[in-house]
């Protein structure tokens, strides 16, 4: 069953005080595997999990005719990066990182390392993403690369898609677990923890959203890796959900929610650590705090990003209009599609975002530019050329607000825009 171990901490010729350097003794926490645990659900929670399915399904059934389904799931799987890094204390408006994006993408260095910081969760997303879409198991070697992954652009990249080796802890002193808030695994018990894990996530003992949250509370219980355990555990969520085939084409941002609720967030995850029989009903109660605040949290994110479908559908056919007739399947057609999920190019990035030449991807973006669906930017000291989408990074930050609103307002009206620039005639 759960319990705690008592483990001793040496001390330390490190930190500042007495109290940094001291020894102790302190309880680590040991969970319950996942495998064939039988979950139990009040009979309201089971009907809140079954309309917080429903809104994914609605969200992945949401009639884009007029919208490129890549372009918007490029787009809430950008919103979701961002959401996961705030949680963790990074945040940086979305100008900052399309010029870090920029920067990269043009073989520079972005000197703004929280932006590069957030950069590689939403690649390590992206990763976690295609881990998922195939029948094949997600393994051992799949999770250490979305660590890896979110770990190479920071200053610990050494510590990436390495299972820790020593001991961990959330709260309290840099120095010592001595006073921490909560103390995981140690060590030794995260190799078994990790596989049965990896056992569960490949099952379907429970729903897919019941699945998801489990995963992710257990996965931070055991905190496996050295740094970076909670961006990589939240994207654990769209693992299970692309896998069991919930959410095959759009993530539910539901970071950016959580990122608000940030005391139910933990709160939840607390009462999750049990002490009961492993297939108590006192162990299934543990769960149910974070079960209902996933849930809630994944139907708001459902309903505003698909409000969100909506105006980016209007502002498509805004540029449409503006550009006035485009061949089908040539370029024009397909960059217009892709820039909601990608509102800042260069003539390289788009050129492989649509698959053409650098040539006709160049004469496309001149005539985007022209119609005044794009605008010219420079940035950095090198004066590097790159192209904004209008309109798309309002509408993305008007996402984030209504997101991170503790009620929503999925029914306001999005920013005003401004007027294109349209070309002198």
């Amino acid at each position: 069953m759960a319990e705690l171990v008592r483990e001793r901490w040496e001390p330390h010729f490190e930190g500042m005080s007495r109290r940094d350097r001291q020894g102790c003794s302190y309880d680590a926490y040991i969970p319950d595997p996942l495998a064939g645990w039988p979950l139990e659900l009040a009979g309201d929670l089971s009907a809140d999990i079954s309309d917080a399915e429903m809104a994914i399904r609605d969200l992945n059934d949401t009639d884009t005719a007029h919208v490129s389904l890549e372009g918007l799931a490029r787009f809430l799987l950008r919103a979701e990066s961002v959401g996961s890094s705030r949680i963790e204390g990074l945040d940086a408006a979305p100008q900052r990182l399309l010029r870090a994006e920029a920067a990269i993408a043009l073989g520079g260095d972005a000197a703004d390392q929280l932006a590069v910081e957030i950069l590689g969760n939403i690649t390590a997303m992206e990763t976690a993403i295609e881990s998922a879409a195939t029948d094949a198991p997600f393994t051992h070697d799949n999770l250490l690369e979305i660590h890896r992954r979110l770990m190479d652009t920071t200053r610990h990249a050494d510590l990436g898609g390495i299972i820790r080796s020593e001991q961990n802890w959330i709260g309290g002193s840099t120095y010592n677990p001595c006073n921490a808030a909560y103390v995981p695994p140690p060590p030794r018990f995260v190799p078994d923890l990790v596989d049965d894990l990896l056992e569960y996530i490949n099952s379907d003992d429970h729903s897919p959203l019941v699945q998801a949250a489990i995963a992710h509370a257990q996965f931070e219980t055991i905190h496996p890796f050295a740094d970076g355990n909670g961006r990589t555990g939240r994207a654990i969520i769209h693992v299970v959900l692309h896998r069991r085939g919930l959410a095959p084409r759009f993530v539910p941002p539901v970071s950016l929610i959580l990122a608000t609720w940030a005391s139910d967030y933990v709160r939840g995850l607390t009462e999750f650590r049990h002490l009961s029989l492993p297939g108590s009903a006192e162990r299934s109660r543990a769960a149910h705090g974070w079960l209902r605040t996933f849930t809630t949290a994944t139907r708001r994110s459902c309903i505003d990003a698909i409000h969100y479908a909506s105006q980016i559908e209007t502002l498509e056919q805004e540029w449409r209009q503006q550009v006035g007739r485009i061949r089908r399947d040539s370029s024009v057609d397909h960059l217009l599609a892709m820039l909601p999920g990608a509102p800042i190019v260069t003539v390289a990035s788009a050129a492989n975002l649509i698959g053409r030449s650098e040539v006709n991807t160049g004469a496309a973006i001149n005539r985007l530019t022209e119609a005044g669906v794009l605008t010219q930017r420079n940035i950095g000291k090198e004066r590097y050329r790159v192209f904004e989408a209008i309109g798309v990074l309002d509408l993305f930050t008007y996402l984030e607000r209504s997101l991170a609103s503790p009620t929503g307002d999925t029914q306001a009206d999005p920013p005003n825009r401004p007027a294109p620039n349209r070309p002198p005639t």
